[in-house]
């Protein structure tokens, strides 16, 4: 970390002014006119840091497709690009098949939202990410997946109960490309707000804190492909006792609780719905007892259970991200109380 000192200049009866290192500035690439945005921390210091939003500036990166490319290549650098924050992608592909950088970007805009073609010119095709001004802040897109992902279970257990007919998990499997494109789209916001220390403060976010909620969006993915493997597998089963789908519907129960108390970060939420799901897990262990000999369910009554103690397992993760951010915001507190002191 380096350090610098200023002595500080009045204008006037209320203006104060202070230089700021010229090497700080280059490497910032601050310009003649250019914006800085000053933040009052806590214990009354002051971060400076360049105005990345107010430039107007996108940021762009060069796609350049060369023989060694194939389809899948070309669509991996697109994802890898929209996740972390950029806003235009120009590919170039001198001495390329137009078709198959076509295929790459099919490939790309089928797992992405808001990724469309802008411009086109020799050997060139511009991209731009263009979202949803209701899909911009990350708090809407991880409720929405959530919701996606809930629903389809919530549906997979309607099925079970005989309240809707069988076609409903085909709905259930094909609604999974929406949860990875929110999925996707989340990473991307959060890679956003970490480009911007501004933002980062105005959401109350920092760096570990953002690797703590990648893992939760991570959960709430894999809870929706758990949805997509409880589909296949409920279409193999012919019926269903019960009390298997009353400790699958209290499964989804406590997890969807536990993200509630995620989004809330409501850390004695989280420890009381740990002990709920606890009991799940002592009543899973007995289910498998109890059905073990059942010819009839076989096979498949082991991927049910499987499932069902993933979710239970992520429900755990979940409680242990909020005890972490919550140890994590201590820790911040008590270092500014130190500064202060």
């Amino acid at each position: 970390m380096r350090s610098y000192r200023r002595k500080v200049q009045r204008i006037g009866k209320s203006t104060f002014i202070v230089t700021l290192p010229s090497s700080w500035a280059k490497e910032v690439g601050l310009e003649n006119k250019g914006e800085v945005l000053l933040e009052v921390l806590p214990d009354m210091s002051l971060r400076i840091y360049k105005a990345l939003s107010s430039s107007g500036k996108e940021l762009v990166a060069e796609l350049k497709v060369d023989n060694n490319y194939n389809e899948h290549d070309i669509a991996r650098e697109i994802i890898a690009y929209y996740i972390s924050g950029i806003s235009i992608i120009r590919i170039f592909y001198e001495g390329i098949h137009r078709s198959l950088v076509d295929k790459g970007i099919n490939i790309a805009r089928e797992r992405l939202i808001g990724l469309e073609i802008i411009d086109e010119d020799l050997n060139v095709i511009t991209l731009q990410i263009v979202v949803d001004p209701n899909l911009r802040d990350i708090e809407s897109v991880v409720k929405r997946l959530k919701r996606i992902a809930m629903s389809m279970h919530r549906d997979i257990i309607r099925y079970f109960q005989g309240d809707v007919d069988q076609s409903i998990l085909d709905s259930v499997i094909a609604r999974d490309n929406l949860a990875d494109k929110l999925y996707l789209l989340a990473l991307r916001q959060l890679a956003q707000i970490l480009h911007d220390p501004y933002e980062m403060g105005k959401k109350g976010f920092d760096h570990i804190e953002a690797m703590h909620m990648v893992m939760f969006i991570k959960s709430l993915e894999r809870i929706a492909d758990h949805a997509v493997n409880m589909a296949k597998t409920a279409k193999g089963i012919k019926t269903i006792p019960k009390e298997l789908i009353d400790l699958y519907k209290e499964t989804i129960d406590v997890f969807e609780s536990m993200s509630d108390a995620l989004i809330d970060m409501n850390k004695q939420k989280a420890m009381e719905l740990v002990r709920q799901v606890e009991k799940l897990k002592i009543i899973d262990e007995e289910v498998r007892k109890k059905f073990s000999i059942d010819i009839e369910l076989g096979h498949h009554l082991t991927r049910f259970l499987d499932i069902i103690s993933r979710i239970l397992a992520r429900a755990i993760d979940t409680e242990e991200i909020i005890i972490d951010i919550n140890a994590t915001r201590t820790l911040r507190g008590f270092l500014i109380e130190a500064k202060q002191g």
